[in-house]
């Protein structure tokens, strides 16, 4: 194909749209040792794009957990020099550590090193599970036993009903990533329960996106997952209310302000 074709079926492919019209930015404070940037990539509509800065955490123990959020307004500082809409902070574990409250603490800090919209991984869980009147749960993770127990104490102080939970003891970021989207399918089916809601997956480090929906379809119930939740905060937030298909239903849901 000569140089004069290609050139015109670029054109006859190119989107139109003016340079940074309607366009967004998601900012996100990402574990160090986290290797699962593109599930949220795969969740974001075309004209948002995605701006990372990690925060040291090398293992997920619960020591590195504990202090994930000590450089926060820092790391914050320097995705708002990128002029993102939103700060998101990426990490289930390490914004429900330290108990009810301390994910808004996060939020609080952000906002007031950079003036801008924050959410955390646990907020947008706990928003996505309200906004689909998600009451009685089910819990899968692949947190240690520490981690889950914590985690099931989160949510039942903040008024949700654990019917069943199980964390898989996964030691490392990598292990986590590594765990194939089937697996995970045929995970949480096995733990479906007729009295649940809906059902959770937890943690921001694990390849499910690509899952929700079917589970979804199998289950008969709305599946909520971390990056899935953290998205969909983000965009409502920022004002942007259009439906992402094929990633279950929290996605084509608005959020009540």
């Amino acid at each position: 194909m000569s140089i004069e074709k290609i050139i015109v079926a670029m054109k006859d492919t190119a989107v139109d749209v003016q340079p940074g019209v309607g366009r967004k930015r998601v900012g996100i404070l990402y574990p160090s040792s986290g290797v699962s940037e593109y599930e949220f990539q795969k969740l974001l509509p075309q004209r948002v794009s995605l701006h990372v800065t990690r925060i040291p955490m090398k293992m997920p123990t619960y020591e590195a957990e504990l202090h994930m959020a000590d450089a926060v307004e820092e790391a914050s500082k320097l995705l708002a020099d990128a002029r993102v809409d939103i700060i998101a902070f990426a990490c289930t574990a390490g914004s429900f550590i330290k108990g009810r409250g301390y994910d808004q603490e996060i939020v609080d800090r952000i906002v007031q090193a950079t003036g801008l919209p924050a959410t955390t991984m646990t907020t947008a869980v706990v928003a996505g599970l309200r906004a689909l009147g998600m009451k009685k749960l089910v819990l899968l993770s692949p947190y240690a036993e520490q981690m889950n127990e914590l985690q099931k104490a989160f949510l039942e102080d903040t008024g949700f009903e654990i019917l069943r939970h199980r964390g898989l003891g996964l030691g490392d970021c990598l292990q986590q990533y590594e765990m194939e989207p089937p697996h995970w399918y045929k995970l949480i089916k096995e733990m479906q329960h007729p009295q649940a809601d809906g059902y959770l997956i937890s943690c921001g480090g694990i390849r499910v996106v690509d899952i929700i929906e079917q589970t979804e379809i199998a289950l008969g119930k709305p599946v909520i997952t971390s990056n899935q939740a953290l998205v969909w905060h983000c965009l409502r937030k920022i004002g942007i209310q259009e439906d992402v298909k094929g990633c279950g239903i929290l996605l084509r849901t608005p959020l009540e302000m």
